[in-house]
Protein backbone atom coordinates (compact mmCIF):
# COMPACT_ATOMS: atom_id res chain seq x y z
CA UNK A 1 0.00 0.00 0.00
CA UNK A 2 1.89 3.25 -1.40
CA UNK A 3 1.83 6.50 0.25
CA UNK A 4 -0.97 8.22 -1.96
CA UNK A 5 -3.08 5.10 -0.98
CA UNK A 6 -2.56 5.70 2.93
CA UNK A 7 -3.36 8.97 2.48
CA UNK A 8 -6.94 8.61 0.86
CA UNK A 9 -7.98 6.28 3.68
CA UNK A 10 -6.99 8.77 6.47
CA UNK A 11 -8.89 11.44 4.66
CA UNK A 12 -11.72 9.40 4.48
CA UNK A 13 -11.50 8.11 7.91
CA UNK A 14 -11.28 11.34 9.63
CA UNK A 15 -14.33 12.53 7.29
CA UNK A 16 -16.44 9.61 8.39
CA UNK A 17 -15.85 10.49 11.89
CA UNK A 18 -16.43 14.10 11.58
CA UNK A 19 -19.92 12.68 9.76
CA UNK A 20 -20.58 10.62 12.90
CA UNK A 21 -20.32 13.60 15.35
CA UNK A 22 -22.13 15.87 13.14
CA UNK A 23 -25.35 12.92 13.13
CA UNK A 24 -25.05 12.41 16.72
CA UNK A 25 -25.17 16.11 17.16
CA UNK A 26 -28.03 16.67 15.05
CA UNK A 27 -29.90 13.70 16.71
CA UNK A 28 -29.53 15.61 19.97
CA UNK A 29 -30.49 19.02 18.85
CA UNK A 30 -33.25 18.26 16.66
CA UNK A 31 -36.97 19.07 16.58
CA UNK A 32 -38.74 15.90 17.21
CA UNK A 33 -42.04 14.86 18.69
CA UNK A 34 -41.28 15.29 22.67
CA UNK A 35 -37.98 17.13 21.78
CA UNK A 36 -38.76 21.07 22.78
CA UNK A 37 -35.48 22.49 22.91
CA UNK A 38 -37.06 24.23 25.61
CA UNK A 39 -35.24 24.84 29.03
CA UNK A 40 -35.70 22.24 31.28
CA UNK A 41 -36.68 24.35 34.07
CA UNK A 42 -38.71 26.95 32.22
CA UNK A 43 -40.39 29.21 35.71
CA UNK A 44 -36.36 29.91 36.09
CA UNK A 45 -36.23 31.85 32.75
CA UNK A 46 -37.85 34.74 34.76
CA UNK A 47 -37.80 34.10 38.01
CA UNK A 48 -34.45 32.74 39.03
CA UNK A 49 -33.45 35.69 41.26
CA UNK A 50 -36.67 34.76 43.41
CA UNK A 51 -35.00 31.66 44.13
CA UNK A 52 -34.06 32.16 47.72
CA UNK A 53 -33.67 28.81 49.48
CA UNK A 54 -32.29 25.64 47.52
CA UNK A 55 -33.31 22.52 49.12
CA UNK A 56 -30.70 19.24 47.78
CA UNK A 57 -31.74 15.96 49.10
CA UNK A 58 -29.11 13.11 47.76
CA UNK A 59 -27.79 9.43 49.24
CA UNK A 60 -25.08 11.31 50.41
CA UNK A 61 -26.75 13.78 52.56
CA UNK A 62 -29.37 16.69 52.76
CA UNK A 63 -28.40 20.30 51.87
CA UNK A 64 -30.30 23.52 52.67
CA UNK A 65 -29.15 26.57 51.36
CA UNK A 66 -30.44 30.37 52.34
CA UNK A 67 -30.10 33.56 50.81
CA UNK A 68 -28.68 36.02 53.80
CA UNK A 69 -28.08 40.12 53.22
CA UNK A 70 -24.66 38.69 53.04
CA UNK A 71 -25.08 36.32 50.40
CA UNK A 72 -26.22 32.32 51.44
CA UNK A 73 -25.44 30.04 54.14
CA UNK A 74 -26.31 26.39 55.25
CA UNK A 75 -28.63 25.54 57.53
CA UNK A 76 -27.13 22.23 58.31
CA UNK A 77 -24.26 23.95 59.59
CA UNK A 78 -25.65 26.73 61.81
CA UNK A 79 -26.25 28.81 59.04
CA UNK A 80 -22.67 28.86 58.37
CA UNK A 81 -21.53 31.31 55.08
CA UNK A 82 -21.96 28.87 52.00
CA UNK A 83 -19.79 29.40 48.94
CA UNK A 84 -21.78 31.86 47.12
CA UNK A 85 -19.71 31.57 43.82
CA UNK A 86 -21.06 27.85 43.62
CA UNK A 87 -24.73 28.51 44.35
CA UNK A 88 -24.81 31.09 42.12
CA UNK A 89 -23.02 28.59 39.40
CA UNK A 90 -25.74 26.02 40.21
CA UNK A 91 -28.61 28.50 39.83
CA UNK A 92 -27.39 29.10 36.56
CA UNK A 93 -26.85 25.91 35.56
CA UNK A 94 -30.37 24.90 36.49
CA UNK A 95 -31.82 27.97 34.05
CA UNK A 96 -29.66 27.25 30.93
CA UNK A 97 -30.15 23.66 31.07
CA UNK A 98 -32.43 22.21 28.04
CA UNK A 99 -34.88 19.11 27.11
CA UNK A 100 -33.26 17.23 24.23
CA UNK A 101 -35.55 14.93 24.11
CA UNK A 102 -38.83 13.04 25.95
CA UNK A 103 -38.14 9.72 27.55
CA UNK A 104 -40.49 7.50 29.30
CA UNK A 105 -43.58 9.00 31.63
CA UNK A 106 -44.34 5.53 32.93
CA UNK A 107 -43.39 5.36 36.60
CA UNK A 108 -42.28 2.13 36.04
CA UNK A 109 -39.79 2.36 33.87
CA UNK A 110 -38.00 5.36 35.94
CA UNK A 111 -35.40 3.28 38.04
CA UNK A 112 -33.85 2.92 34.74
CA UNK A 113 -33.22 5.84 34.30
CA UNK A 114 -31.71 6.53 38.18
CA UNK A 115 -34.84 8.61 38.46
CA UNK A 116 -35.61 7.36 41.94
CA UNK A 117 -35.94 8.68 45.53
CA UNK A 118 -32.66 9.82 46.55
CA UNK A 119 -33.21 8.49 50.07
CA UNK A 120 -34.13 4.79 48.28
CA UNK A 121 -31.55 2.18 48.91
CA UNK A 122 -29.24 2.08 46.15
CA UNK A 123 -29.86 5.65 44.70
CA UNK A 124 -27.79 7.57 43.28
CA UNK A 125 -29.94 10.19 41.93
CA UNK A 126 -30.35 14.09 43.48
CA UNK A 127 -33.36 15.99 44.73
CA UNK A 128 -33.28 19.75 43.98
CA UNK A 129 -36.19 21.66 45.32
CA UNK A 130 -35.95 25.93 44.72
CA UNK A 131 -38.16 27.72 46.38
CA UNK A 132 -39.21 31.70 46.76
CA UNK A 133 -38.84 33.67 50.26
CA UNK A 134 -42.29 32.63 51.34
CA UNK A 135 -40.46 28.72 50.52
CA UNK A 136 -43.20 28.11 48.02
CA UNK A 137 -41.53 26.04 45.34
CA UNK A 138 -40.86 27.57 42.51
CA UNK A 139 -39.08 24.90 40.62
CA UNK A 140 -38.19 21.22 41.20
CA UNK A 141 -35.94 18.10 39.65
CA UNK A 142 -34.90 14.96 40.11
CA UNK A 143 -31.35 14.42 38.41
CA UNK A 144 -31.03 10.60 37.07
CA UNK A 145 -28.04 8.65 35.61
CA UNK A 146 -25.41 10.49 33.37
CA UNK A 147 -25.67 9.46 29.59
CA UNK A 148 -22.75 8.30 27.71
CA UNK A 149 -23.60 9.78 23.97
CA UNK A 150 -22.60 7.21 21.09
CA UNK A 151 -20.73 10.26 19.75
CA UNK A 152 -18.12 10.19 22.27
CA UNK A 153 -15.86 7.85 21.32
CA UNK A 154 -15.62 9.81 18.19
CA UNK A 155 -15.38 13.27 19.15
CA UNK A 156 -12.35 12.40 21.68
CA UNK A 157 -10.60 11.55 18.28
CA UNK A 158 -10.62 15.01 17.18
CA UNK A 159 -10.41 17.04 20.58
CA UNK A 160 -14.11 17.52 20.81
CA UNK A 161 -16.32 17.39 24.20
CA UNK A 162 -19.88 17.24 23.84
CA UNK A 163 -21.87 18.63 26.55
CA UNK A 164 -22.79 16.69 29.41
CA UNK A 165 -26.32 14.89 29.30
CA UNK A 166 -28.74 13.77 31.91
CA UNK A 167 -31.59 12.29 32.51
CA UNK A 168 -34.20 14.37 34.51
CA UNK A 169 -37.63 14.79 35.87
CA UNK A 170 -38.72 17.64 36.37
CA UNK A 171 -42.00 19.12 38.40
CA UNK A 172 -43.94 16.03 40.06
CA UNK A 173 -44.71 14.90 36.80
CA UNK A 174 -44.22 11.56 35.25
CA UNK A 175 -42.63 13.15 32.66
CA UNK A 176 -38.76 12.12 32.33
CA UNK A 177 -36.31 13.94 29.59
CA UNK A 178 -32.67 13.69 28.40
CA UNK A 179 -31.29 16.58 28.89
CA UNK A 180 -28.41 18.78 28.46
CA UNK A 181 -26.52 21.25 30.88
CA UNK A 182 -23.97 20.91 34.32
CA UNK A 183 -26.69 18.60 36.18
CA UNK A 184 -23.74 17.35 38.45
CA UNK A 185 -25.17 18.93 41.15
CA UNK A 186 -23.08 18.09 44.61
CA UNK A 187 -24.95 15.89 47.16
CA UNK A 188 -22.59 16.69 49.92
CA UNK A 189 -23.50 18.03 53.18
CA UNK A 190 -20.47 19.92 53.59
CA UNK A 191 -19.96 20.04 49.94
CA UNK A 192 -21.08 23.57 49.35
CA UNK A 193 -19.12 25.20 51.83
CA UNK A 194 -15.98 26.72 52.20
CA UNK A 195 -13.54 24.21 54.64
CA UNK A 196 -10.51 26.10 54.40
CA UNK A 197 -11.38 28.56 57.61
CA UNK A 198 -7.33 29.50 58.34
CA UNK A 199 -4.41 29.98 56.12
CA UNK A 200 -1.30 32.12 57.43
CA UNK A 201 1.80 31.22 55.40
CA UNK A 202 4.23 29.49 57.57
CA UNK A 203 7.05 31.53 56.19
CA UNK A 204 5.44 34.15 58.34
CA UNK A 205 5.54 31.90 61.85
CA UNK A 206 8.16 32.92 64.49
CA UNK A 207 7.32 31.27 67.20
CA UNK A 208 4.91 28.93 69.58
CA UNK A 209 3.67 28.30 72.76
CA UNK A 210 1.39 25.84 73.53
CA UNK A 211 -0.02 25.74 77.22
CA UNK A 212 -1.92 22.70 78.39
CA UNK A 213 -4.78 22.17 81.03
CA UNK A 214 -2.06 20.42 83.12
CA UNK A 215 0.36 23.47 83.32
CA UNK A 216 2.88 22.09 81.19
CA UNK A 217 3.94 24.57 78.25
CA UNK A 218 5.96 23.81 75.28
CA UNK A 219 7.58 26.64 73.63
CA UNK A 220 9.01 26.84 70.64
CA UNK A 221 10.89 29.69 68.46
CA UNK A 222 12.13 30.07 64.90
CA UNK A 223 16.01 31.31 65.49
CA UNK A 224 16.35 31.39 61.35
CA UNK A 225 13.44 31.67 59.47
CA UNK A 226 15.05 30.33 56.51
CA UNK A 227 14.94 26.68 58.70
CA UNK A 228 12.29 24.21 58.74
CA UNK A 229 12.07 23.25 62.13
CA UNK A 230 12.36 25.82 65.17
CA UNK A 231 14.30 25.61 68.51
CA UNK A 232 12.56 23.90 71.78
CA UNK A 233 13.04 26.29 74.92
CA UNK A 234 13.18 25.71 78.68
CA UNK A 235 14.09 21.79 77.83
CA UNK A 236 13.42 19.75 81.08
CA UNK A 237 16.83 18.61 82.67
CA UNK A 238 17.99 15.71 81.47
CA UNK A 239 16.08 16.09 78.05
CA UNK A 240 17.51 17.28 74.40
CA UNK A 241 15.65 18.12 71.39
CA UNK A 242 14.91 15.05 69.10
CA UNK A 243 16.77 15.62 65.63
CA UNK A 244 14.61 16.20 64.09
CA UNK A 245 12.99 17.36 66.37
CA UNK A 246 9.39 17.34 64.98
CA UNK A 247 8.53 21.47 65.26
CA UNK A 248 8.37 21.65 61.46
CA UNK A 249 4.34 20.74 62.10
CA UNK A 250 3.78 24.30 64.49
CA UNK A 251 5.67 25.62 61.71
CA UNK A 252 3.10 24.65 59.28
CA UNK A 253 0.44 24.56 62.01
CA UNK A 254 -1.79 27.26 60.52
CA UNK A 255 -1.25 27.16 56.65
CA UNK A 256 -4.60 26.00 54.46
CA UNK A 257 -6.46 24.40 57.59
CA UNK A 258 -9.68 22.59 56.61
CA UNK A 259 -12.24 21.72 59.10
CA UNK A 260 -14.18 18.49 59.13
CA UNK A 261 -17.33 20.21 60.63
CA UNK A 262 -18.15 23.29 61.76
CA UNK A 263 -20.96 24.70 64.73
CA UNK A 264 -21.41 27.93 66.91
CA UNK A 265 -18.82 27.95 69.33
CA UNK A 266 -21.14 28.80 72.15
CA UNK A 267 -22.43 25.01 71.87
CA UNK A 268 -19.89 23.48 73.02
CA UNK A 269 -18.25 23.92 76.20
CA UNK A 270 -14.95 25.08 76.79
CA UNK A 271 -13.41 24.25 80.45
CA UNK A 272 -10.54 25.17 81.68
CA UNK A 273 -9.76 22.03 83.12
CA UNK A 274 -9.24 20.39 79.50
CA UNK A 275 -8.17 23.65 77.42
CA UNK A 276 -5.30 23.62 75.46
CA UNK A 277 -4.18 26.64 74.00
CA UNK A 278 -1.36 27.11 71.33
CA UNK A 279 0.05 30.97 70.54
CA UNK A 280 1.58 31.15 67.88
CA UNK A 281 3.33 34.49 66.34
CA UNK A 282 4.78 35.91 63.14
CA UNK A 283 7.26 37.40 62.08
CA UNK A 284 5.71 40.94 61.94
CA UNK A 285 3.57 40.64 64.90
CA UNK A 286 0.34 38.82 64.37
CA UNK A 287 -0.57 36.78 67.14
CA UNK A 288 -3.12 33.65 66.72
CA UNK A 289 -4.72 32.28 69.76
CA UNK A 290 -6.17 28.50 68.53
CA UNK A 291 -8.11 26.98 72.07
CA UNK A 292 -8.82 23.41 71.54
CA UNK A 293 -11.36 20.96 73.39
CA UNK A 294 -11.80 17.19 72.98
CA UNK A 295 -15.40 15.71 72.89
CA UNK A 296 -16.58 12.71 72.34
CA UNK A 297 -17.43 11.88 68.65
CA UNK A 298 -21.10 10.27 69.38
CA UNK A 299 -22.76 9.85 72.87
CA UNK A 300 -21.19 7.06 74.48
CA UNK A 301 -18.24 6.67 71.86
CA UNK A 302 -14.44 6.68 73.10
CA UNK A 303 -13.76 7.98 69.60
CA UNK A 304 -13.30 11.94 70.37
CA UNK A 305 -12.87 14.92 68.21
CA UNK A 306 -10.85 17.91 68.41
CA UNK A 307 -12.82 21.17 68.00
CA UNK A 308 -11.06 24.34 68.04
CA UNK A 309 -11.81 28.40 68.25
CA UNK A 310 -9.91 31.25 67.08
CA UNK A 311 -8.63 34.44 68.20
CA UNK A 312 -6.37 37.22 66.84
CA UNK A 313 -4.49 40.08 68.15
CA UNK A 314 -1.44 42.52 67.20
CA UNK A 315 1.74 42.00 69.34
CA UNK A 316 2.29 44.93 71.47
CA UNK A 317 5.20 46.89 70.11
CA UNK A 318 7.42 46.39 72.91
CA UNK A 319 7.67 42.71 72.39
CA UNK A 320 10.40 41.06 70.59
CA UNK A 321 9.41 39.28 67.22
CA UNK A 322 9.23 35.45 68.96
CA UNK A 323 6.46 36.86 71.57
CA UNK A 324 9.47 37.84 74.46
CA UNK A 325 10.21 41.23 75.85
CA UNK A 326 12.88 43.23 73.65
CA UNK A 327 15.59 43.24 75.57
CA UNK A 328 18.41 45.51 73.62
CA UNK A 329 17.76 49.29 73.91
CA UNK A 330 15.86 50.35 71.01
CA UNK A 331 14.34 47.38 70.20
CA UNK A 332 10.84 48.78 70.73
CA UNK A 333 11.47 52.18 68.50
CA UNK A 334 13.14 49.88 65.61
CA UNK A 335 11.38 50.54 62.66
CA UNK A 336 9.64 48.07 60.75
CA UNK A 337 11.11 46.19 58.09
CA UNK A 338 10.07 46.73 54.41
CA UNK A 339 10.04 42.84 54.10
CA UNK A 340 7.16 43.19 57.45
CA UNK A 341 3.70 44.45 57.25
CA UNK A 342 2.64 47.84 58.95
CA UNK A 343 0.93 47.59 61.96
CA UNK A 344 -1.49 49.24 60.32
CA UNK A 345 -2.01 46.18 57.85
CA UNK A 346 -2.00 43.80 60.26
CA UNK A 347 -4.41 45.29 62.57
CA UNK A 348 -6.64 45.42 59.20
CA UNK A 349 -5.76 41.15 58.54
CA UNK A 350 -7.00 41.06 62.12
CA UNK A 351 -10.23 42.76 61.46
CA UNK A 352 -10.28 40.22 58.18
CA UNK A 353 -9.70 37.23 60.22
CA UNK A 354 -11.96 38.12 63.10
CA UNK A 355 -14.73 38.51 61.12
CA UNK A 356 -14.61 35.05 59.34
CA UNK A 357 -14.59 32.90 62.22
CA UNK A 358 -15.62 34.98 65.42
CA UNK A 359 -18.12 33.22 67.44
CA UNK A 360 -17.42 29.79 65.05
CA UNK A 361 -15.81 26.20 66.12
CA UNK A 362 -14.14 23.79 63.80
CA UNK A 363 -13.87 20.13 63.68
CA UNK A 364 -10.23 19.74 63.17
CA UNK A 365 -8.78 16.72 61.37
CA UNK A 366 -7.29 14.25 63.10
CA UNK A 367 -3.66 14.24 61.42
CA UNK A 368 -3.47 18.00 62.04
CA UNK A 369 -4.83 18.31 66.11
CA UNK A 370 -1.11 17.72 67.14
CA UNK A 371 0.00 20.82 65.63
CA UNK A 372 -2.02 22.41 68.07
CA UNK A 373 -1.86 20.18 70.97
CA UNK A 374 2.24 19.24 70.98
CA UNK A 375 3.27 18.19 74.22
CA UNK A 376 7.46 18.29 75.52
CA UNK A 377 7.73 14.78 75.73
CA UNK A 378 7.10 14.81 71.75
CA UNK A 379 9.91 16.79 70.61
CA UNK A 380 12.44 15.82 73.23
CA UNK A 381 13.91 12.13 74.53
CA UNK A 382 16.85 11.73 77.58
CA UNK A 383 20.45 13.16 76.83
CA UNK A 384 22.85 10.28 76.84
CA UNK A 385 24.30 9.66 79.50
CA UNK A 386 28.54 10.01 79.20
CA UNK A 387 30.34 7.14 78.89
CA UNK A 388 32.68 6.13 82.12
CA UNK A 389 36.05 6.50 81.97
CA UNK A 390 37.92 3.64 81.88
CA UNK A 391 39.64 2.40 85.52
CA UNK A 392 43.70 3.21 85.19
CA UNK A 393 45.82 -0.08 84.90
CA UNK A 394 47.92 -0.84 88.41
CA UNK A 395 51.27 -1.77 87.86
CA UNK A 396 52.13 -4.92 89.93
CA UNK A 397 55.35 -4.88 91.92
CA UNK A 398 57.06 -8.44 92.02
CA UNK A 399 57.52 -9.89 95.59
CA UNK A 400 61.16 -9.93 96.54
CA UNK A 401 60.96 -13.13 98.59
CA UNK A 402 59.42 -14.88 95.27
CA UNK A 403 60.82 -16.70 92.42
CA UNK A 404 61.75 -14.23 89.25
CA UNK A 405 58.73 -14.40 86.52
CA UNK A 406 59.53 -14.42 83.15
CA UNK A 407 58.45 -10.95 82.76
CA UNK A 408 60.85 -10.07 86.23
CA UNK A 409 63.69 -12.88 85.56
CA UNK A 410 66.87 -10.49 84.89
CA UNK A 411 68.74 -10.65 81.69
CA UNK A 412 70.69 -13.42 81.35
CA UNK A 413 74.52 -12.94 81.46
CA UNK A 414 76.79 -13.35 78.02
CA UNK A 415 79.36 -15.74 78.36
CA UNK A 416 82.76 -14.22 77.05
CA UNK A 417 84.70 -16.38 74.75
CA UNK A 418 88.56 -16.76 75.42
CA UNK A 419 91.44 -15.88 72.30
CA UNK A 420 92.43 -18.29 70.30
CA UNK A 421 96.00 -20.02 71.39
CA UNK A 422 98.45 -18.25 69.13
CA UNK A 423 100.97 -21.43 69.34
CA UNK A 424 98.04 -23.19 67.24
CA UNK A 425 97.54 -25.48 69.55
CA UNK A 426 94.47 -27.22 70.24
Amino acid sequence: MNQKTLLTLGVATLAAVAATVALQAGRDHETRPGSTEARLLPALEQRVNDVREIRIVAPTGTATLRAVDAGWTLTEAAEYPANGEKVRGLLLDLRNARRLEAKTANPERHARLGLVDPTAEGASSVRVTLCDADGAPIETLLVGKQRTSRAEPAAAQMGVTPGAQYYALPGEGPQTFLASGNLGVDGRTLGWLDQEFINIDRSRIAAATITHPDGQRLTAVREDMDQGEMVVQDLPEGMVPKSPSGTAQLVGALQRVRFDDVRRADSLEWPAETLTTAMFTTEGGLQVSVDTVQVPASEGSDETVTWARLAFAVQPETAGAAGEDATEEGDADSPPSDDLPSRDALQAEVAALEAATAGWAYAVPAWKESSFRLRMEAVTEPAPQPEPDPEPQLEVQPDPGSAPTPDTAPAPIPLEQAPPDSSGGL
